[in-house]
């Protein structure tokens, strides 16, 4: 019997279960998904299971039969209860699912059948991709690791770029269920005040601080305000907005439930997407939502959103880091209704260029059941093949 085990380092699959159960909500969108494969791999192929090494400690196993687990540590800096609770679960099929590499030669040690799916991208300056991820490649290159996947293309081929042989690469995505034409097209921002929303987690290299500077820098726009929907360090961005003078122009949400997200992205006047280029991005579900939202989108040009949207084609786009460059794209958005309904059209076209056919579960399960016609679709579907 097989039995398969998925890591993830970060989540908690049993607080989103029990969300589920509870109101059919989920804080991050593609939790619910993930359950339900999980409970389609465990009938199809045996067992399954899926362990977040930062949830609280647990071992639970909800209906459908699913093993959720959790470490309450991190799988990279102390993966030794991780490793301890894999090998008591003794699976058959072991998915490191992020660059976790002490898992991945844990897994090969041991002979099991590995697999490693990412969502991350690996684009940052040579030497800092070098020291962070330079034994990554060599990794997932053994002939032990048989399934490699990443979230996106652009994601995909900044593996290659690390050093990952291409036909070893997939690129994934989650079905998108939040399409653009779910929502009327918009023709200007509306009346003042006009709301610039973000939404991720609250970081440096996610750009938050950027636009509290473009905001600094648009004191004299008093109708333009930001709503941040996102945890992480929210103390220090909020001592910087007070630094900056535009405390009482910037409201921090807090954590909001994926279903909230789209109703709150068509409401606001444009969603703002700043990722630095060292932030690891795959895709950005945030940029799908905001597409689909018909929302006009002002996002950074991190390589990973490269061929998806362009400049005044779907999106305005500026240079990462430059807050200027973003209060002036911000400023002229709202200030030309006919930028502002062009871009908000134009959002349908984006939102196609990003869709990726082959998504999380159909690649696992094809990875699971393993007979020729699975080996031929894998490498059908590699990068080598599809780029």
């Amino acid at each position: 019997m097989k039995r398969l085990l998925i890591v993830h380092n970060a989540g908690d699959y049993r607080e989103a279960y029990r969300r589920r159960s509870q109101d059919g909500s989920e804080i991050y969108y593609g939790h619910g998904y993930v359950l339900d494969q999980m409970t389609y791999l465990a009938q199809r192929h045996g067992e399954a299971a899926f362990l977040c090494c930062h949830a609280p400690s647990y071992v639970e196993t909800i209906e459908g039969g699913v093993t959720l687990m959790g470490a309450n540590t991190d799988g990279v800096r102390r993966p030794a209860p991780v490793l301890q609770m894999i090998a008591e679960y003794a699976p058959t099929h072991l998915i490191v699912h992020g660059p976790m590499n002490p898992l991945l030669r844990w897994g090969l040690k041991q002979g099991l059948r590995v697999g490693c799916i990412l969502a991350d991208s690996f684009s940052m300056h040579p030497l800092d991709r070098w020291f962070r991820f330079g034994r990554l490649a060599g990794l997932l290159n053994d002939p032990g690791v048989t399934l490699v996947g990443n979230h996106g293309v652009n994601a995909s081929r900044s593996l290659v770029k690390l050093g990952v042989r291409p036909e070893k690469v997939v690129a994934w995505d989650f079905p998108q269920t939040r399409r653009p034409d779910q929502w009327p097209v918009k023709t200007d921002p509306g009346t003042a005040p006009h709301d610039l929303l973000y939404v991720g987690s609250i970081g440096r290299r996610k750009g938050i601080g950027d636009v509290i500077d473009a905001m600094a820098l648009l004191r004299h726009r008093p109708d333009i305000r930001l709503k941040v929907a996102g945890i992480g360090q929210q103390a220090r961005f909020e001592a910087r907005a007070r630094r900056k003078g535009v405390a009482d122009r910037i409201e921090f949400l807090g954590l909001v439930p994926n279903r909230q997200v789209m109703n709150l992205m068509h409401a606001s006047a444009a969603v703002i997407v700043p990722s630095r280029h060292s932030f690891p991005e795959g895709i950005p579900l945030t940029l799908y939502e905001a597409l689909a939202s018909r929302t006009p989108v002002i996002a950074s040009d991190h390589p990973m959103f490269a061929g998806h949207i362009k400049h005044e084609c779907g999106a305005l786009v500026f240079p990462a880091g430059n807050s200027a460059l973003l209060a002036q794209q911000i400023e002229r958005l709202l200030s030309d209704n006919v930028l502002y309904s062009h871009i908000s059209q134009g959002a349908a076209q984006a939102w196609q260029r990003m869709q990726i056919p082959i998504k999380w579960g159909e690649l696992i399960d094809h990875w699971m059941n393993d007979d020729e016609s699975d080996r031929i679709w894998m490498s059908k579907n590699a990068l080598s093949q599809t780029t």
